[in-house]
């Protein structure tokens, strides 16, 4: 309780507000910092950004000793990801709650009697039995700020007398459809959404256009394909963030139904009017609790899948098609996942360029002919810090690029999925660089791989799929002087790596992966920081330690170093 009281007074009403998540709950600290702000528990002042503010209040919580790191920790800047509570502490944080008024939490065996007058934050729990007269008739729901629902979801969870409700988490939530979000537009003060993890959720509404105040709008891990024309309108709107890949896998509930018949029907495509009816109508669906919107939205991802890929059913379809009108929305610092090829190329694009506080951006679908345009709508991002760049069937992402025209120099971190073949005439431009993913790049001369060495701030390294075309891959002396992490994954054609005598001094982690064809690794004694040496589970990399010496060269030179298995 002395940890407690010894709060200054604005980490108090941070610290309660973590009483919401259920006891050992893993809480991302994006969720709860975004989450604070919209609260205005976290907002911009004293030089900061309300991000900025709500990230010192997460690290003096942790440094208290009132949270706890959770799993995932960067290994670079050594940032803690997430954060969970000690079950003493939960217990604080939900008895002073309680005391304030401040959360009340709809769980087996509440007693209702507890609630004295309006609730500002409102958690619906997994195991809450779902009662809806108590929820409408015994609840004072006139004053909540917050709707959180954990496990099964109900459409008469968000009521018409919730009409100041600023953050509407939904995150994991199951049972959740299209059409339940219809309504949404009404909640006009509402600044946080988050669908994330929604897996039956294909479209929005248009009403979402309502929204003007929405801040952050989180629709990772759902079907969404598309957004709404009316989302230009949503002006404040700081953080988009949506699915990057979708597997259509039948991972949806009643949609293996609908699937089934529609492979047949689909060879017969004059016969999908005829059919549709009573395939809608099958008990399968209608359990399910589809009706006819969100059904003709999921024939739409299965016609759009076959259109990009040629099948419709187990098959990848990457990012949303955002409309026109884009660019209106300037307080942007988060976009992504945006596929450039289903959203009219070269004029989104465009678009782009009006998004000048945008901190990161993430792309894909990139056609070769668009590459040039993209490059020079993000050139003068001087805030821009973190792009990411998947091209459209492995196109070359950078044959536009040289001296004339570049990445924006205040990069600190560049992922690219595409062809490369101009490595050596822009990458020296981006001195403030520290990350660097590399997937698809085709690199095939020793010249690109010394161009990056001579960075002098690249501390993470990801050589990705067939990122490098070589078989030997030569680190020389002197280069990558800042590098902390290098990892090789699937590099398809490696079969040596050399450590030239000097090379990467800083260098404490090396993973290998999925790097079928590698059969010898030389100059690890020379890599005088290393920490730790982290392999795929495969057996063959049981012959690679066999037969390259890796073992022997730890057990020699480096006995300080792990080998461990991810």
């Amino acid at each position: 309780m002395r940890s407690y009281d010894g709060l200054p007074y604005h980490l108090k009403s941070a610290f309660l507000y973590l009483c919401i998540f259920p006891e050992d709950h893993r809480i991302r600290w994006g969720r709860l910092v975004r989450r604070w702000i919209a609260e205005g528990y976290s907002r911009d002042m004293h030089g900061m950004t309300a991000e900025e503010l709500g990230r010192s209040h997460f690290n003096e919580l942790l440094d208290r000793s009132m949270i706890l790191p959770g799993e995932g920790v960067n290994y670079y800047s050594g940032q803690i990801k997430s954060c969970q509570l000690h079950d003493i502490i939960h217990e604080i944080c939900i008895s002073k709650a309680r005391e304030e008024n401040l959360v009340f939490t709809l769980e087996e065996g509440v007693c209702l009697s507890s609630t004295q007058g309006a609730i500002r934050h409102l958690v619906i729990g997994s195991n809450w039995k779902r009662d809806k007269y108590v929820l409408e008739s015994m609840l004072d729901l006139s004053h909540v700020r917050s709707l959180t629902v954990f496990g099964e979801w109900r459409p008469f969870f968000i009521s018409d007398k919730m009409r100041f409700l600023q953050v509407l988490d939904l995150e994991d939530t199951r049972g959740l459809r299209d059409h339940h979000l219809d309504q949404i537009g009404q909640l006009r003060h509402l600044m946080y959404l988050s669908l994330r993890g929604c897996m039956n959720i294909f479209c929005l509404p248009d009403s979402l256009g309502n929204l003007r105040h929405l801040q952050t709008l989180d629709v990772r891990g759902t079907h969404i394909f598309e957004l709404p024309a009316t989302i230009a309108k949503l002006r404040r709107l700081q953080h988009l963030r949506t699915t990057y890949l979708m597997k259509i896998t039948g991972n949806v509930e009643g949609e293996d139904d609908i699937f089934d018949k529609l492979t047949t029907l689909v060879r017969k495509f004059c016969l999908l009017l005829l059919y549709t009816p009573p395939l809608l109508l099958r008990p399968q669906v209608l359990d399910a609790g589809l009706n006819m919107h969100d059904i003709i939205n999921v024939l739409r991802l299965a016609m759009l899948c076959l259109a990009e890929t040629g099948y419709f059913w187990n098959d990848l379809v990457y990012g949303v098609e955002v409309p026109r009108g884009i660019g209106k929305l300037k307080a942007l610092y988060t976009l992504g996942v945006v596929n450039v090829a289903r959203s009219k190329g070269k004029a989104i694009l465009k678009e782009l360029k009006e998004l000048t506080q945008l901190r990161k951006l993430r792309v894909v679908g990139m056609p070769r002919k668009d590459s040039k345009e993209f490059w020079c709508a993000i050139a003068s991002h001087n805030q821009l810090g973190s792009p990411s760049v998947r091209s459209d069937k492995n196109a070359l992402l950078d044959d536009s690029l040289g001296q004339a025209l570049s990445p924006p120099s205040c990069l600190e971190s560049l992922k690219l999925c595409g062809r490369l073949v101009r490595v050596t005439s822009w990458i020296h431009q981006l001195q403030n660089l520290c990350k660097l993913t590399l997937e698809y790049s085709m690199l095939q001369q020793d010249d690109a791989i010394q161009a990056l060495g001579v960075l002098p701030n690249l501390a993470v390294l990801r050589l990705k799929q067939r990122s490098v075309y070589m078989k030997q891959l030569l680190f020389r002396g002197s280069s990558f002087p800042s590098l902390v992490v290098l990892e090789l994954f699937g590099v398809r054609w490696l079969e040596w790596v050399l450590f030239g005598e000097e090379a990467m001094p800083r260098l404490e982690l090396l993973q290998v992966d999925q790097c079928r064809e590698l059969k010898k690794v030389y100059g690890l004694p020379v890599l005088t920081s290393l920490r730790e040496i982290r392999r795929g589970g495969q057996d063959y990399f049981e012959m690679i330690e066999l037969k390259d010496g890796v073992r022997m060269q730890v057990a020699e030179h480096l006995k300080h170093v792990r080998v461990t298995r991810f």
